[in-house]
């Protein structure tokens, strides 16, 4: 039933009708979402229906940031250290719109993570599904419009620190997200297995092989209470309690609604952010033209009071993120041409001065000496065996008879 009121909203908006509202279905109860999630953001009722929207959280946060991964029997798991992350990392997707923000839309649908993967050989990145992502238990994840997630939607780690457990102290700076992402290809590998979802993700002898690193399986152990997941360790065995709430079902969610709703003051734009998918992938970097928008998702319009720590941090300055210094080699290269046009003109230019060099046994002669001994001197001899020397006007008689 989910499935088909899906396509039945897909279906209304390409047919150029008013777009649906995004509810997983009926008879699913998601007031439990909207009283757990309250203290940590705020509702907004708008065009898709009900979103969350996280308070303070810093400058440059992004979905699926804060916290670990860890390999289970539903594959990749993210265990989250933010306290709404057992609702919002494991249910619904992500979304990032230039007016709100991150906003969360709810889903029934349980999952270790909702991200895609990308990877090549020195990194391992993801990124949390948009709304464009559907899950069908026959055939897995599909996009409904060829969607690629933008840039800044992605976290790389060089693969021996993906298992890290304070993962966001390897996560690559978003301006080199570009650079990483056009060198990587994606792969969306979550599928049902045994009647439960499983996100395989980068193969794990993949990342154990590229990273020299060995990736153990954690045991999952559901609860039906308590606030958040929990990775305990006995000896050498890991255990994971995970929160996974029972959401009833026989009740219409269109009755219920959060306690403190805020009105949306401009609709969502899904389509705002999407990038057509072309043949040649994202193997294609972006140019000059297009990287602002790339490398940084778009500043807000709105500043609200739970946005304080966000302005706690100060972005760098727009020159100082987008001209970047020139690579090492660059600047050798450089610096070897500045040396040899040095060495070729102190050569000419020692080629063009004469050597001032002194003669041994004429370093007092007065300066008038030295201009006349370098004058031509003209020799001859007369009669009695006598040399007269004959230079510049001036003659000299000396008699080399010995005495």
């Amino acid at each position: 039933m989910r499935r088909l009121m899906i396509l039945v909203a897909l279906s209304a908006t390409l047919g150029g009708m008013a777009p649906a509202k995004h509810h997983p279905g009926p008879g699913v109860n998601l007031g439990f979402f909207y009283s757990s999630l309250s203290p940590y953001g705020e509702w907004i009722d708008c065009n898709l229906g009900y979103v969350w929207r996280p308070f303070h959280i810093s400058y440059g946060w992004r979905p699926y940031l804060m916290g670990r991964w860890a390999w289970t029997s539903y594959g990749w798991y993210w265990i989250s250290y933010e306290p709404f992350g057992w609702a919002t990392f494991h249910y619904g997707r992500w979304h990032y719109d230039d007016y709100y923000g991150w906003i969360w839309i709810p889903d029934d649908t349980w999952g270790p993570a909702w991200v895609e993967w990308r990877y090549d050989d020195d990194y391992v990145g993801w990124a949390p599904l948009a709304p464009q992502a559907i899950f069908d238990v026959n055939i897995g994840v599909r996009f409904t419009n060829r969607w690629v997630a933008p840039h800044y939607y992605w976290n790389f780690v060089p693969y021996q620190r993906f298992t890290a457990e304070r993962i966001v102290e390897y996560v690559q700076p978003i301006d080199r997200n570009p650079r990483i992402f056009g060198n990587t290809r994606g792969v969306v590998n979550i599928r049902t297995t045994d009647n439960r979802v499983v996100n395989s993700g980068v193969d794990v002898r993949v990342i154990e092989r590229r990273g020299n690193i060995r990736v153990n399986t954690v045991e999952v152990v559901e609860r039906s209470r308590g606030d958040g997941d929990h990775l305990l360790r006995d000896g050498g065995h890991e255990r994971l309690e995970v929160y996974r709430p029972r959401l009833e079902r026989g009740i219409r969610d269109n009755v219920l609604q959060p306690s403190e709703v805020r009105k949306a003051e401009k609709p969502i734009i899904l389509d705002g952010e999407r990038i057509q998918r072309s043949d040649r992938r994202e193997s294609v970097r972006p140019g000059p033209t297009d990287r602002r928008e790339s490398i940084v998702p778009p500043k807000r319009k709105d500043v609200r009071p739970q946005d304080e720590l966000r302005r706690e941090v100060t972005p760098p300055p727009a020159e100082q993120r987008y001209n970047r210094p020139q690579p090492k080699e660059d600047r050798e290269a450089q610096r070897r041409d500045e040396t040899r046009k040095i060495q070729r003109r102190n050569m000419e230019q020692s080629n063009r001065e004469p050597s001032r060099t002194p003669e041994r046994g004429l370093e007092h002669r007065s300066q008038d000496q030295h201009r006349e001994n370098d004058r031509p001197a003209i020799e001859r001899r007369d009669g009695r065996g006598r040399v007269q020397d004959r230079g510049h006007g001036e003659s000299r008689t000396r008699d080399r008879r010995p005495r």
